[in-house]
């Protein structure tokens, strides 16, 4: 009884170092892939940063252009002034 056992348990033993192998290649496979998708992610996360900020930028240009800051706004102020100054002659 004992002889007929041991090559169950031998054949046992097999199969299941073959299952721990294929674990563990399939770790690697899904390390590799988990990996690649995180990377794809992360640069996706980045495009859609990426266009807002571009965007606000330019509505921040565009307003600077229309509205534009306090010193910009006295020089034009007062290069209005010269001028009228000049046109009214005093």
């Amino acid at each position: 009884m004992m002889n007929s056992s041991l090559p169950e348990k031998e054949k046992l033993l097999s199969m299941l170092t073959e299952i721990y192998d294929q674990l563990e290649e399939l770790e690697i496979v899904l390390e590799t892939s988990f990996s690649d998708l995180r990377i794809q992610m992360n640069h996706e996360e980045i495009i859609k940063l990426t266009a807002p900020v571009q965007k606000l930028h330019k509505l921040e240009k565009e307003l600077d252009r229309i509205n534009p800051t306090s010193d910009e706004a006295t020089e034009q102020t007062s290069s209005i002034a010269r001028a009228l100054k000049l046109e009214m002659g005093f």
